[in-house]
């Protein structure tokens, strides 16, 4: 294995959708064949609906307030070619301290772990919390992946990511990589949560209403062409 990616949500505003840009990544890598090596780190929601075990019930579950498995996170990243870690939204100040203590560019050199940093933002006001706070200590450590989420918005533009002065001044410092998740009918996304299966997987489950199964799959196929046309590790050195 000569390099790992680990993709980890960042910010600091729940309600955003993060979980679902996570599970849309990892079903993505799983269905390109990838062994993807989830991790739970919001243990609030561990098991719920709300969090990514949910989806991946055999999935490493770490606790970032402590230090010590922290360092777990990156250890693990280094021993799998992909790894997916979702963190709970109020973490900023913990994986915050934690990057500025250990996580330096030499420590990710010699771990070849390259990390792309997911954001979920919304239309809705206020929705890029943290985000940029966040990239003012990630830096250029990593790559920057911003979910688009509508989340049933009327709205349709992102104002605070495209007109803010934060946020012009991210997007002009990072060149982060963008993708639009489109609204999911309230009663598809009851059958993924009913069912707990990846997208991909839940096309197949014949107790899903043929319909409902067809929006699931325009919904996350649109996601996963998206991502696949970004080339994103491509661009990693």
């Amino acid at each position: 294995m000569l390099k790992s990616y680990l993709f980890m949500s960042m910010g600091s505003k729940g309600g955003t959708g993060k979980t679902t840009a996570m599970l849309l990544i990892a079903d993505w890598l799983m269905r390109k064949g990838k062994r993807v090596h989830v991790i739970e780190a919001d243990l609030e929601n561990s098991g719920k609906a709300g969090g990514i075990s949910h989806w991946f019930n055999d999935c490493l579950k770490l606790d970032i307030r402590s230090p010590r498995e922290c360092d777990m996170v990156m250890e693990a990243a280094a021993e799998n070619e992909y790894t997916i870690i979702d963190l709970p939204a109020n973490s900023g100040a913990e994986i915050k301290q934690w990057w500025k203590e250990v996580i330096t560019p030499e420590v990710l050199v010699e771990l070849k772990v390259d990390v792309i940093a997911v954001g979920s933002i919304t239309p809705y006001p206020g929705s890029t919390g943290g985000i940029f706070d966040w990239s003012a200590v990630l830096k250029d450590s990593c790559k920057y992946l911003i979910a688009k989420n509508m989340m049933h918005s009327k709205i349709q533009n992102f104002s605070d990511y495209y007109d803010s002065k934060s946020g012009q001044l991210f997007r002009k410092s990072f060149l982060p990589y963008e993708i639009k998740i489109s609204t999911l009918l309230q009663e598809a996304m009851q059958q993924l949560i009913k069912t707990a299966l990846r997208p991909s997987a839940a096309i197949e489950d014949k107790s899903i209403p043929l319909l409902l199964r067809q929006r699931i799959k325009n919904w996350y196929q649109s996601v996963f062409d998206q991502l696949e046309g970004l080339n994103i590790f491509q661009h990693f050195s």
